[in-house]
């Protein structure tokens, strides 16, 4: 930049593209780094979108987030210098050289490609990508062959229709229109027939639409040598009249459907253009009041562009390398480790490595696309029987879907046995006789099912209560104002009535306050968020 160059960096949409920028804004705040005579952008359709929604969710963040967000009173995502563009129009008005973060990464749509096929002939210019994408994209490409020079690519873009092609758009819109104004009355005539005589009306303007004219308000016209087909005699005279079609209103969930077109506000006509309105064609009025926007076309071309650019591929994709998988597992232990998504050598290799080193403490599995594998790693499941007066002692607590109830219990291997056999209905009573001594004595051996006995109240010991479930605070705002208690975020803290504070620190929820109603309402509410067993 310091060569008055731009800087594109090619990033996603949401996620590392939330930290680069967080990043680059801090280094734009050190006034030490020389960086604040330069200009620093973000470019995507819903940038802002994004930039809203990460300062809302500043309490999920990382510990070093929340303390920089609650000793500075700031949000981490209220930038500074970071300049929010949705367009090419909006980042021209940004000053040069700048530093633009653009979407997409792979370069191969969006604003990270137009910005590319601007910026790439300049040797001053420098291109950062930030991830290797897949196989056969720009990105990839570039990153495999650094030392090209040149790039041959297929530029799509999309003109405004004019002339011949334009005047055949609107004549074949008009004709559409025509068309369907004109089967919309057919079908209104169909379905309001009442009478014969009027009927027989229908019958005349379905006619006078059918023989070539045109026009939604002409009025009615008898057709000439028209013979009366009916037998009864016509008590009504059909008089020439506008035609009325009535319109059905359509509805939805959300109530009756809107339509645009009833609400466009046709622009005012210049003074010096009223002089010159007798001649103005229809094809220009259609363009004023009936297309608000010029028809356009998606034309394509193929263009080859040198590389003088500065092409950087720093690796910000967040993946880990082989040493480091290596020395995670070796930490972990897993019991059980699934190896997918890497090429045949790479996974035979780490699977090699993690049978010689003991780095997994069960097995290790390789599937292939489409392998079904059985990973079940619980192994201290059993079923039991409860007695009766155990199970109606339990006091369950519902969270969620599941209802969870504390035990405590002792258990008898000597009793309760299952018979096994009985599970097949193919056999019968008379099975059952047919068989001899000999035959019952090989009968399978009934499964022995524990059962769970209730401790005597002496023996059962206090245990500290378990809350399970995890609130958020922004859920948690919602029933607080349901239960008419007002609260409002300050600096990630829930405050409520002004006298009570919930906040989330360390994965766990602390409520602070006086001793008042508010506190004993705030606590009760907060309990019943959870199933405390």
């Amino acid at each position: 930049m310091r060569n008055d160059g731009n800087v594109l960096i090619a990033t996603d949409t949401a996620g590392r593209m939330l930290e680069l920028a967080q990043l680059l804004d801090q280094m734009w705040r050190n006034t030490e780094s020389g960086l604040t005579t330069y200009s620093l952008a973000l470019l995507n359709n819903v940038s802002f979108n994004v930039v809203e929604f990460a300062k809302s969710q500043v309490e999920w963040m990382s510990d070093k987030i929340m303390r920089a967000f609650e000793d500075n009173r700031n949000n981490p995502f209220q930038f500074k210098h970071l300049k929010l563009c949705h367009n090419l129009a909006e980042l021209a008005r940004v000053p040069e050289p700048k530093v633009v973060l653009a979407s997409t990464p792979d370069l191969q749509s969006g604003y990270s490609r137009d910005l590319f096929v601007a910026w790439c002939g300049n040797s001053k210019n420098s291109i950062i990508l930030t991830s290797r994408t897949s196989p056969g994209t720009l990105t990839r490409w570039l990153i495999e062959n650094q030392e090209a020079k040149t790039v041959t690519l297929e530029i799509r873009r999309r003109i405004k229709l004019d002339g011949a092609e334009l005047e055949e758009y609107v004549k074949r819109k008009q004709d559409q229109e025509q068309e369907d104004i004109r089967r919309k009355v057919e079908l209104a005539l169909k379905g309001d027939v009442d009478s014969s005589d009027e009927s027989e009306t229908e019958m005349e303007v379905d006619s006078f639409y059918t023989s070539g004219v045109k026009g939604k308000h002409d009025l009615m016209r008898k057709a000439e040598n028209k013979s009366r087909t009916g037998f009864f005699k016509q008590a009504k005279k059909a008089y020439p009249m506008f035609l009325f079609q009535e319109e059905k209103l359509k509805w939805d969930e959300y109530g009756e459907v809107i339509r645009p077109e009833d609400y466009i506000i046709a622009d005012p006509v210049p003074a010096d253009e009223e002089k010159s309105k007798e001649v103005w064609s229809p094809l220009t009025c259609f363009c004023l009041f009936t297309s608000r926007e010029v028809p356009t076309k998606c034309v394509s071309s193929t263009v080859t562009l040198d590389i003088n650019a500065n092409v950087l591929y720093i690796d910000f994709e967040g993946r880990s390398d082989g040493d480091s998988i290596r020395r995670y597992l070796t930490q972990i232990k897993p019991r059980q480790l699934v190896l997918i998504h890497g090429p045949e050598e790479a996974t035979s290799s780490l699977a090699d490595y993690c049978h010689t080193a003991n780095a997994v403490q069960g097995r290790v599995f390789c599937p292939s696309v489409g392998d079904v594998i059985d990973a079940t790693t619980e192994r201290h499941i059993y079923q039991v029987r409860l007695r009766d007066q155990l199970a109606s002692s339990l006091n369950f607590a519902k969270a969620r879907d599941i209802e969870l109830a504390w035990i405590d219990g002792q258990i008898d291997m000597s009793a309760g046995r299952t018979d096994t056999s009985a599970m097949s209905e193919g056999k019968g009573q008379e099975s059952m006789d047919t068989k001899d001594n000999k035959e019952e004595e090989e009968e399978p051996v009934a499964e022995l099912v524990p059962t769970l006995y209730p401790l005597p109240p002496s023996q059962v010991q206090p245990h500290t209560a378990v809350f399970v479930n995890e609130p958020k605070l922004s859920d948690f705002k919602l029933v607080l104002i349901n239960a008419g208690i007002p609260c409002e975020f300050v600096a990630g803290v829930l405050i409520c009535n002004n006298v009570v504070a919930v906040r989330r620190e360390s994965g766990r929820i602390q409520v602070e306050g006086t001793l008042c109603p508010d506190y004993f309402k705030v606590r009760e509410l907060l309990y019943e968020q959870y199933a405390i067993v």
